[in-house]
């Protein structure tokens, strides 16, 4: 499986378990919340932006147990949001991952290169 098929399926599981959060809460309109999606699409560009820029974090996610940290660190931050009631956080880290799928999509597409650090 290629590295983009197989982020993008990692993204989804991780995606489907936070949406099901919300939507089991009755929180999915949080989504529609102005500063949730900023806070959301400003996180997903500051980590994306280590995976570009002359950083370890592009070799990092190479390792399988980083991968498999990240979707149970993401998937456990989301379940203890909904614990404390920071919902808001839940409906953003969603907005994150949106934001991924579009970078996947332009960078798939063709419609978007990386700068070569």
């Amino acid at each position: 499986m290629d590295t983009w098929t197989r982020d993008a399926l990692l993204a989804t599981a991780s995606g489907g378990a936070l949406l099901a959060s919300l939507a089991i809460t009755e929180s999915l309109s949080l989504l529609g919340r102005p500063a949730v999606a900023v806070a959301g699409v400003a996180a997903a560009l500051a980590v994306e932006t280590l995976f570009v820029a002359d950083t370890p974090a592009a070799e990092l996610w190479e390792r399988a147990p980083v991968r498999t940290a990240s979707v149970l660190l993401i998937v456990g931050a989301g379940a203890l949001a909904v614990r404390a009631g920071g919902l808001w956080l839940v409906a953003a880290a969603c907005w994150g991952l949106a934001t991924y799928f579009v970078l996947l999509g332009l960078l798939v597409t063709g419609l978007w290169r990386p700068a070569e650090s």
